[in-house]
């Protein structure tokens, strides 16, 4: 028995007696406390499924977007990666498709080798952009080149360049009739 429930007794009662007419008062009343707290379980219980299904429906709508931008990336990037692999057998490239679409139904955009497919994909259409960029600029270059240095007189930068009335020794005229080494011979005489 409680200490806090005060019994009531009335004349030519006992105390035992009293004490059984106060339980069920206190029955009632700690019954009454048990149906409220099941009360706001249910509706506790209540407002967290719809909660629940809410956020199950959110998350559904967001793995939809999520399966659609990894579909979109399947088909785009890594199948032109896919198709520049050289494998020996076909049956290779076919189970890791498999394996890649499998990965797309259950929209693990956070898995690992997802994410690496994503970026080597990505990363050979990059260079194969990058190559075909260098290639343009190399026939640009050629191109270029081969207008500029076509002629003999394009060759010659700043006018420097074999003269085109002197084509020999002969051509050109001796002004004293001496050489160089005649030359060379009197200067040195003259020092000695």
């Amino acid at each position: 028995m409680s200490s806090d429930a005060t019994i009531e007794t009335t004349p030519g009662q006992s105390a035992d007696a009293a004490a059984k007419q106060a339980k069920p008062r206190e029955n009632v009343t700690d019954m009454s406390n048990i149906l409220q707290h099941i009360k706001g379980l249910e509706t506790s219980n209540t407002d967290l499924a719809a909660k629940l299904l809410e956020a199950e429906a959110r998350a559904k709508k967001m793995s939809a977007k999520t399966e659609a931008g990894m579909r979109s990336a399947l088909d785009t990037l890594m199948t032109k990666w896919m198709d520049a692999v050289d494998t020996k057998d076909v049956k290779v490239k076919d189970g890791f498709r498999d394996g890649l679409e499998k990965l797309v139904k259950n929209s693990a955009e956070d898995n690992g080798v997802w994410q690496m497919m994503v970026a080597a994909s990505s990363l050979h259409e990059r260079q194969v952009h990058d190559l075909d960029q260098l290639r343009v600029e190399n026939s640009d270059l050629k191109t270029r080149v081969d207008g500029i240095y076509a002629d003999h007189g394009s060759r010659v930068v700043g006018g420097k360049g074999k003269a085109d009335q002197e084509l020999s020794r002969a051509d050109v005229p001796a002004e004293s009739g001496e050489t160089l080494w005649d030359d060379f011979a009197k200067q040195i005489g003259s020092v000695y």
